[in-house]
């Protein structure tokens, strides 16, 4: 039987995977093409996964401690996927958009 310490560092590693080989191929790709579109959305999606690869792993250190992980309330900006917990930003740090674009969990 998997653990929650073991599937949080199979998330971690799925999330490693993306930031460092997935969304920068995919990023290369669309430069190359030109495809202005393309380049925002994967620089939005690897800015996003760094994010959520450092919450996984807060997570993992609390089920490591056989601890709770403390989670306020969860904002997610609807235009890049950035992720906060607590209050969203006045402007997402990675796509600019206003606070008025993030959905609370």
């Amino acid at each position: 039987m998997r653990t929650s310490p073991d599937n949080l560092a199979e998330a971690i590693a799925g999330e490693t995977f993306e930031v460092d080989e997935m969304y920068p191929a995919y990023h290369a790709v669309a430069e190359l093409q030109g495809e202005k579109g393309a380049i925002r959305s994967t620089h939005y999606a690897l800015e996003a996964e760094k994010v959520h690869a450092a919450m996984y792993a807060n997570a993992r250190e609390s089920a490591l401690a056989e601890k709770d992980i403390a989670v306020g309330k969860i904002q997610i900006c609807t235009v890049c996927g950035y992720t906060v917990e607590g209050e969203a930003p006045e402007r997402c740090p990675i796509c600019q958009a206003p606070r008025a674009k993030f959905k609370s969990f």
